[in-house]
């Protein structure tokens, strides 16, 4: 077995199995870098921090952690995890995990030293074959306990998490086939024996609609905009509590959970009454749930956390609701559309090599940031 195996990297102690009583209805698939945790990668600081920072120091995205374990624990879930973050941080994220009290069924996670050894240098930082090859695995390996359920992705702007999960949704469908999937692996970069493996599961996967939804976390501060080119499929959230109300929409997600994730950005995260407000107010904007949903939480759930503390107080709600009702229905699902997966890639590389100098260009002129900060706000 190669050592960039996906499967080479989550040995079967990590695998937790459900009796058959407990068979799981849905999954949830989560990215962990920028997505779950505040990691850094990209600089060698990031990686030596990550590498030696114990489990109880990592840094969890606000909101992030109440709504993964609030998910990880519901009944008939199963939570799959795949990150291009390096196998020899395996022990501590599962001790993250269990100290977070999150039932993680499987971890997969990416065999850097193996890669080196082999001089694949470039199959550290380019996560499309490893990605969609780990997804395609955890398919197969849900498939072969009778579970072909609906998927729930998470993931970031930080890389191409949008285009792996819609491509992997559509491989899966059976949308984009075997000669089509091997050109946009060469355009991604794959390595010949990456594609051949990933040519290979196909006619092994069920086949099916299988993502229910993709959430893109706007880490990156990326604008929503910037994911109009997938048509749809993809729902940019900036935080934890806009994922938490388009999974109250979708009917996957209760007050429970909802108290919880503006619990924790309150206490743990210093989110006042105007941050809840504003990030309530652009879900609703943006379709991402009901104005409807939106007036029943400001009015009914937030005065009763400790958000109430903090400014969220009737009145406060009040005003709140009343501009909530004056927003438009939300954005009705469409059909999942083929997309044109080549330009996709050229345009996110493009994206991020913008990023990366525009950041480095910031950090050279005075005022700059703030006056690109600013100038965010404002739109």
């Amino acid at each position: 077995m190669s050592s960039n195996d996906p499967q080479a990297a989550s040995p079967a102690p990590d695998i937790a199995e459900l009796v058959p009583s407990q068979r799981a209805e849905i999954v949830y698939r989560w990215d962990l870098d920028k997505t779950y945790l505040q990691t850094e990668f990209s600089t060698f600081r990031g990686l030596l921090r990550a590498a030696v920072e114990g489990a109880k120091h990592k840094r969890t995205v606000p909101g992030m952690q109440a709504l993964l374990v609030a998910l990880s624990q519901a009944y008939r879930a199963r939570v799959v995890v795949v990150s291009g973050s390096p196998t020899q941080l395996r022990a501590r994220i599962l001790r993250m995990f269990q100290l977070h009290g999150v039932h993680c069924d499987r971890l997969v996670l990416k065999d850097f030293v193996g890669l080196i050894r082999k001089g694949r240098l470039k199959a550290i930082t380019n996560q499309v074959p490893y990605k969609l090859r780990a997804h395609l695995e955890t398919r197969l390996w849900l498939a072969a306990r009778e579970e072909a359920v609906p998927e729930i992705c998470f993931g970031d702007d930080a890389e191409v998490d949008a285009l792996i999960y819609c491509l992997y949704a559509d491989v899966c469908a059976g949308r984009v086939a075997g000669p089509r999937l091997d050109r946009i692996l060469q355009v991604c970069g794959a390595y010949p024996d990456e594609i051949a493996a990933i040519l290979g599961k196909l006619p092994l996967l069920p086949s099916g609609e299988t993502v229910r939804r993709i959430f893109i976390h706007l880490e990156g501060n990326s604008p929503p905009s910037r994911y109009g080119a997938y048509r749809g499929r993809v729902t940019a959230t900036f935080n934890a509590l806009q994922i938490a109300l388009s999974l109250a929409q979708d009917g996957l997600c209760d007050d429970r959970i909802l108290i919880a994730v503006a619990e924790e950005l309150v206490r743990d995260h210093c989110v006042d009454a105007a941050g809840l407000a504003g990030s309530i107010e652009d879900a609703v904007r943006r379709g991402l749930c009901s104005p409807e949903l939106g007036c029943r939480v400001v009015s009914e759930l937030l005065p009763r956390t400790a958000a109430f503390d903090v400014g969220f107080q009737p009145a406060f709600a009040a005003r709140l609701r009343r501009t909530l009702q004056s927003a438009g229905p939300p954005v009705q699902d469409t059909a999942p559309l083929p997309l044109p997966y080549e330009q996709l890639f050229e345009s996110e590389q493009a994206f991020a090599r913008a990023r990366k100098l525009a950041i480095k260009t910031a950090g050279r002129i005075a005022g700059l940031s703030e006056f690109l900060e600013s100038a965010r706000e404002d739109d």
